[in-house]
């Protein structure tokens, strides 16, 4: 009885043991410990120079970290992209490693990590240490397949993406050409279409506790300090214009570096036809000024005003600052409701529309089938009609207005006739004159309106 007693106690000691062991022993297959590595961690802080290859050891550029800022040292030298640098950077302290994919090298390629395929990477420490030595492969589900020099193993990486290293040479370059407070700014000149204004910031009054006035761009005025026999001193301005003007001019960057461009060819050597200077002066005797040449495509051509370099900038991030000195005046053409217009008449050619609001209905001369919910669309359009800017004196599509395209005139309820001409179109905009008006640029969905043919306001058929 005795030992009948003894076994079970071993028995149950032995069974207590292998049970606390299971309970604290991993499950098949689970990691014990630290999650391997490729390479040891790194810090972004400690990387002292990068160097990036496309596929095929092509398009090599190479960055040093200079106090604390990036300089692209090869194939050119010129400032980092300091946005740009910083994702390159931050993005191998921020990798985490997944698992160990294969170690067999048949399948480099297929994982786009052979040296053909993936973006080489090497990242050293300032004193050129070997911090990572990467081929940067393709994406599978949420990790990238990454492998390290010398090595045939091929492990997924989280957090780390092609897509950050896998970029033209040209664009590790800065692309800012000026990073100014646009708050700041006191003084703003403009030259083109044969003549030049000066206009200087009016100071913010102040508010009624006595406290400063804004000092937003976006809140400024200016005054006219110098400028033509039109331009005068005292004449209202335009400050909404003149405020974009200054904000985009202050932050402006560069499309495209054109490091083959030849000035002359582009509208860029002093006095050319069509350019246009534009500088603001800021507290502090900061500056900014740019010579804006040619338009060609979606590109306007630019120099600053102290570098020959040609950079080329899209239209969109260019046509707030691309004015004539005109364009600070008043730039509205007519403003009159459906209800205050009596009649209007298009003519495109041969062919004439001509409206009438007879008994508040609005109706289409020798058009039976006229739509009137389409000609009172028509007729709205002349409410807010206004320009963008004025056409320079030497532009091209001046002369289109000698022979339009078409003729509009619209009679007012009161008041006399006015007669509108359009001519060609340059880009987004068309050339259009008011009569007794010089010719101004505008948009070309507010003329399009307006261009219509009898066709285009007959009733839908059903």
């Amino acid at each position: 009885m005795e030992k009948k007693n003894l076994y079970a106690l071993v028995a149950f000691v032995a069974l207590t043991v292998a049970a606390v062991y299971s309970l604290r022993s991993p499950e098949r297959g689970e990691r014990v410990g630290e999650r391997p590595r490729a390479i040891a961690e790194i810090k972004a802080g400690s990387i002292g120079s990068l160097e990036v290859a496309q596929a095929g050891d092509k398009d090599k550029v190479s960055l040093s970290k200079k106090g604390d800022k990036w300089q692209v040292t090869a194939p050119y030298d010129k400032p980092a992209d300091p946005t740009v640098a910083k994702a390159a950077v931050e993005a191998l302290e921020k990798v985490r490693w997944g698992d160990l994919v294969t170690q067999q090298k048949s399948r480099h390629a297929e994982f786009e990590v052979s040296d053909d395929k993936a973006v080489h990477v090497v990242a050293k420490d300032s004193g050129g240490a070997v911090l990572a030595d990467l081929y940067i492969g393709k994406a599978s589900g949420n990790a990238t397949m990454v492998r390290v020099a010398g090595k045939d193993d091929v492990w997924q990486a989280l957090d780390l993406y092609a897509s950050t290293y896998k970029r033209e040479g040209k664009t590790w370059r800065d692309h800012g050409i000026f990073d100014l407070k646009a708050d700041d700014a006191e003084k703003l000149s403009i030259q083109g279409g044969g003549t030049k204004v000066s206009l200087e910031r009016v100071p913010a009054a102040a508010g009624a506790d006595g406290k400063p006035g804004s000092q937003s761009i976006y809140e400024a005025k200016w005054r006219i300090a110098e400028g033509d026999a039109v331009l005068k001193p005292g004449l209202e301005v335009d400050n909404s214009l003149l405020n974009r003007m200054v904000q985009s001019l202050s932050t402006l960057r560069a499309s495209e570096f054109q490091d083959a461009a030849k000035p002359e060819e582009l509208g860029l050597t002093t006095g050319a036809p069509g350019q246009i200077t534009v500088t603001v002066n800021y507290k502090e005797g900061k500056s900014a000024g740019v010579r804006i040449g040619v338009l060609k495509g979606d590109d306007y051509f630019v120099q600053t005003v102290d570098n020959p370099q040609v950079i080329s900038v899209k239209k969109f991030g260019m046509e707030t600052i691309a004015h004539i000195p005109q364009d600070i005046r008043d730039k509205s053409l007519l403003s009159l409701k459906a209800e205050q217009i009596e009649s209007v008449t298009i003519q495109q050619g041969a062919e004439l529309i001509s409206l009438k609001l007879q008994d508040k209905t609005w109706k289409a001369d020798k058009l039976a089938d006229a739509d009137e919910a389409k000609i009172k669309q028509l007729v709205e359009g002349f409410d807010g009609l206004a320009g963008t800017g004025f056409v320079a004196p030497d532009s091209a599509e001046l002369k289109s207005l000698l022979a339009p395209k078409a003729t509009i005139t619209v009679k007012p309820k009161n008041g006399a006739p006015v007669v509108i001409k359009v001519g060609d179109a340059r880009g987004e905009d068309f050339a259009v004159q008011k009569a007794g008006q010089d010719a101004m640029w505008v948009r070309k969905l507010q003329i399009e309106r307006l261009l219509k043919k009898p066709a285009d306001l007959a009733k839908d058929k059903k």
